[in-house]
This record gives structure tokens, sequence and C-alpha cells, in this order.
């Protein structure tokens, strides 16, 4: 997106150039006289992105109620899991995050997108950390169908003790897609569990992220796992991030 955007201004600053020198008459009239097929072209482009940023403007605007509305819903919805957890297993309550990640295809690749993260009843900073399908507990639960639970930071420690080479020879299912450096790079909560979520024609649209101070038997308990369900429920009826929120976000 950042490529892209730095391709849209070089075109612009050229084509605005081009604009500017004619009208100058600069290096002289006669050179222009010679290129109206090129000034034509400039004058297009520029014509182009001025109504493009136009319209998109006018259209963030339109949709900006709807996509604070649902990001209000999106942070009430999470805040009310964290509510349910700290109930239901007694962990403290600013210790326990919620992170909902949707699935997102970006020209030829798919991404899992962080839409939504809360700690302590706040937003996460880096709430918009996108993660390949197939890599970490969040994408493998994504790309199994299935609810993964670990006691994250004792799984990482043993992983540490035996080294790289040990790890380089587990199955790639048991590391989870992770490399030597992505293990030792990832965060380290005490317990995580992750629930993938489906659309309506059943295909994993999404996937829920639950980190804290948790012991194995805590993360599949049937508390927790009706919390997942409960919130997966509030989430469906949320339905997708609406017309212009991925472009909002990115800003």
């Amino acid at each position: 997106m950042i490529a892209l955007r730095l391709i849209r201004a070089a075109v612009m600053a050229a084509a605005g150039a081009i604009v500017t020198l004619a009208q100058l008459n600069l290096p002289d009239r006669r050179f222009w006289e010679e290129q109206t097929l090129l000034q034509w072209a400039s004058v297009v482009v520029l014509t182009f992105f001025i109504y493009y940023d136009a319209v998109r403007s006018v259209n963030y605007s339109v949709q900006a109620i709807r996509i604070r509305d649902y990001d209000n819903d999106l942070r009430s919805a999470l805040s009310a899991a964290v509510s349910a957890v700290v109930l239901s297993t007694g962990a403290p309550w600013d210790e326990v995050a919620v992170h909902y990640y949707r699935r997102r295809r970006l020209l030829f690749w798919r991404w899992l997108i962080r839409v939504g993260a809360v700690l302590a009843g706040a937003d996460v900073a880096d709430a918009r950390r996108s993660i390949r399908p197939d890599v970490g507990i969040v994408g493998t639960a994504f790309s199994t169908e299935m609810v993964i639970a670990e006691q994250w930071r004792q799984f990482v420690r043993t992983a540490t003790k035996q080294g790289p080479r040990a790890w380089a020879q587990r199955d790639e299912r048991d590391r989870f897609g992770l490399s030597w450096g992505q293990l030792r790079r990832s965060a380290q909560p005490e317990g995580i569990v992750a629930s993938p979520t489906f659309a309506p024609n059943g295909q994993p649209d999404g996937c829920i992220l639950l980190s804290g101070p948790f012991k194995l038997s805590d993360l599949t308990s049937d508390e927790i796992q009706r919390t997942l369900d409960d919130l997966a429920t509030v989430l469906d009826r949320l339905g997708p991030p609406p017309t212009g929120w991925w472009g909002a976000h990115e800003r």
C-alpha cells in the first residue's frame, strides 16, 4: 500500500511538472508544441487523481459514522468478553487481552488483519498487525479450523532450552509454522487460546485470540469456550468492517 502511494505521488509530481513547464514555455514554446500528446496525458492524469481523492474524501465522510459505530461496537464486544473471562477465572482484569482478526485478500495473498484488540479496557496500540493464515497459533487455528490452546510461555521456554536445531527438526504443525526467529520474537503471555470464526457459508473468516495468566485447564474449560462462542456470535451479527473501514485505518 505504501509503495502504491509513493508511485502515485511520483506520477502526480511528474504530470504536474510537465503541465507547469508547458505553461511557462520552458525550455521553449517550440518544444512543447511538439509534445501535445504528453501535455494532454499529464492533464488527464492530474484530473483523474484529483477527482479520485475528492471522491474518496466524500466517501470517507459518508462512511465515517458507520466506521465509528463499528469500532465502538467491536470494542464493546471485546470488552464484554474480557469481563466474562475475568468473572469466570478470577484473572487480573488488566492482564487479559482479546484480539480479533479478519481475513482479507491483498492482491494474490490472504492475510489475517487484526481489526480490534482490547487490554485493560483500552485498544491495543499495534492492533492492525497482519498474520499469514498458516503462521502462529492464530494462523494455525484459522487454517485448521480448530480451537488451539497452549501455555505459551512454558512452550517458548522449553523450545528455547532445546535450541534452534531441535526446533527446526520439529514438524511444522508442532512449530505452528514459526521459524526460530519468529518464536523468539513472539509475545509470551502465560496462556493463549485461538478460536476461528466462520462466515454464513461455513468458511473461516476470522479468528479470536484470548491471552492472559491462564493455565491449560482454564483455557480448555467450558466457561472459556462458552465465552469465545458467545463473542463469535456477536461478531457474526456485527459482520465485516463497513465500506471504507480498511482505508480509514490504513491512513
